[in-house]
């Protein structure tokens, strides 16, 4: 409960930046957590999202009574205590009647009639991968060991000394800090393309493959089942519909404007007035144009959207900086992926994929992409809301690429009907892959919903489809990108591209990092208003004392 003294000291924070107008731009989770942190702080805010619904990325969506997932594999966060726990409560995404659900099993992948598993308990994954591949023996231990450790050490909230001490502890149970430094470096920057060449397995080399793109770098598959397997990557009910719903919901309850299916045309800018400044003009936003002319006037501005679109679109690209117009430059360093999806619906709960599998099949052709394998998800655990009692929504997701997203674009550009026509044979070409693993389900299963990399491209204004950010190791110079915008004293960038490795908590974060930009940006001004308020006083007071003595002088 409250006390008196402390809910003074909130009304009277809040009152500080009443005033104060911040407009964003996206109401994705980035735009959404800005939103909330920015109410919670005081300030008047507005979102302009440009489709009809919140949550950008974070979505799901609803065919012939089934709900469609398009986001929640996984919940980074789900584990008490850690600094990602803290800021889904901030959010109210989770409460104490929140509920988590526990899946069966993290990912798993079958080779030649052999399947390995990635289980809650790392021994008993271990165990298997040992027996199944035991010429792999170093490999699997070492994977083993440091997926064990990793989540106490990058996951465990280190905000003062004695929680330092406390991680360190948690890893000298394992092992010693400088082997575990040791193994970090031995997986950071190494990709899953030349991880999989230390494996003699092809059924453990496939696990790795088909978790990610070939690209990613092999400590991200070992943080993300380290996550998991310390109860840190569940899911929460409901998914991403779920999710984005209460984003939604928590940011209106706060007083705050979100305003539906209006894009931003761009952010206007007013060169300042500031003496004695020569390398660099600096410029301030006065204010948002819309698609429709609409001027919106603010005092800050945070971009939550695509940070290529913005930088093309809404802010000249003069002030894009350098190490961003690198990364969309050197197409052959950056790799930007998205996917191929479909959603079927079936007559039955699919109980022979409990969460996941990717299984071998015939080979078939998606856009310049050729596939022998596919991954089935089974969404009935997510909640009864999914599908009809006793039915469930399976998904297939296919790695797909910037010449990809060019087809796609091109094709649909060019015939929309066509478009269609080659979405739906490529889905009947999957579907019948399925039903050779799974002849039962003949007549069972039905198409609910394709979409394809454009369809990112599209709906969210995301560069070369990519609803991931750009693939980068940890130890990249552009791994970590600026919110601030040089030359540009207060607009501030938002999302998950911003830094590695992307996500919703990374979304969620940077839009919280944003508003405390901002609030940094007004406590600044107002202790330079303060000291020349002092030193006004001073000069007043100072003068009426000669003032004074003048007086006593001429008597």
């Amino acid at each position: 409960m409250e006390t008196q003294e402390s809910q003074t000291l909130q009304e009277n924070s809040i009152n500080k930046y009443k005033d104060k107008k911040v407009v964003i731009i996206g109401g994705g989770v980035a735009g959404l957590s800005a939103g909330i942190f920015a109410r919670k702080a005081g300030f008047d805010t507005v979102i302009y999202e440009k489709t009809g619904i919140g949550g950008g990325s974070c979505s799901g969506w609803y065919r012939n009574g089934y709900a469609i997932d398009n986001c929640i594999h996984w919940l980074t966060g789900t584990q008490e205590g850690t600094s990602t726990n803290d800021l889904w409560k901030e959010l109210g995404v989770l409460n104490k009647d929140t509920k988590i659900i526990k899946r069966d099993y993290f990912w798993a992948s079958e080779y030649y009639g052999e399947v390995v598993h990635l289980w809650p308990d790392p021994e008993k994954t271990r165990a298997e991968m040992l027996a199944l591949a035991p010429k792999d023996a170093d490999e699997i231990n070492s994977f083993i060991d440091f997926a064990i450790i990793a989540n106490d050490a990058v996951s465990f909230p280190k905000t003062n000394p004695k929680e330092i001490i406390e991680g360190l502890d948690q890893v000298r149970k394992v092992i010693s800090p400088k082997e575990f430094i040791k193994r970090s470096m031995q997986y950071m920057g190494l990709r899953n393309e030349d991880w999989v060449k230390r494996f003699k397995s092809p059924l453990i080399r496939q696990l790795i493959l088909d978790f990610c793109p070939k690209e990613y770098e092999s400590y991200w598959l070992i943080l993300a089942y380290s996550f998991y397997i310390a109860g840190n990557g569940d899911i929460i009910e409901g998914g991403s519909i779920k999710m984005a719903e209460t984003l939604v919901n928590n940011y209106n309850a706060l007083g705050g404007k979100l305003v539906l299916n209006t894009p931003v045309k761009k952010i206007k800018l007013k060169k300042m007035v500031i003496p004695d400044i020569q390398d660099i003009i600096p410029h301030k936003a006065s204010g948002v144009v819309l698609e429709n002319g609409d001027i919106i006037p603010c005092d800050y501005a945070i971009v939550a959207c695509d940070v290529n679109y913005t930088f093309k679109n809404l802010i000249d690209k003069r002030f894009a900086p350098l190490s961003l117009k690198e990364i969309y430059k050197d197409r052959l360093k950056y790799t930007f992926y998205s996917a191929f999806q479909v959603a079927f619906s079936v007559d039955g709960e699919f109980e022979e994929i409990p969460d996941s599998l990717t299984f071998p099949c015939s080979t078939f052709e998606v856009a310049y992409q050729r596939y022998n394998r596919i991954g089935v998800k089974n969404y009935r655990k997510y909640g009864d809301y999914i599908a009809p009692k006793g039915k469930t929504v399976i998904q297939v997701s296919l790695d797909q690429y910037e010449k990809d997203c060019r087809y796609w674009k091109r094709l649909y550009e060019k015939d929309k009907s066509e478009y269609e026509h080659v979405k739906q044979n490529i889905a009947e070409a999957i579907l019948n892959a399925i039903l050779m693993k799974y002849p039962q389900y003949e007549g069972r299963i039905k198409v609910l919903d394709i979409w394809t990399p454009y369809s990112y491209l599209k709906r969210c204004n995301d560069t070369h489809g990519s609803f991931m950010r750009f693939i980068t190791t940890a130890l990249s110079v552009n791994a970590f990108l600026s919110q601030e915008i040089k030359g540009i004293e207060n607009v501030f960038l938002a999302g998950h591209w911003l830094k590695y490795p992307g996500g919703l908590p990374t979304a969620a974060q940077t839009g919280k990092d944003a508003v405390n930009l901002i609030i940094a940006e007004e406590d600044k001004k107002q202790a330079l208003k303060d000291k020349i308020d002092m030193v006004k006083t001073g000069i007043n007071n100072a003068a009426g004392v000669i003032k004074d003595k003048t007086i006593i002088l001429k008597r």
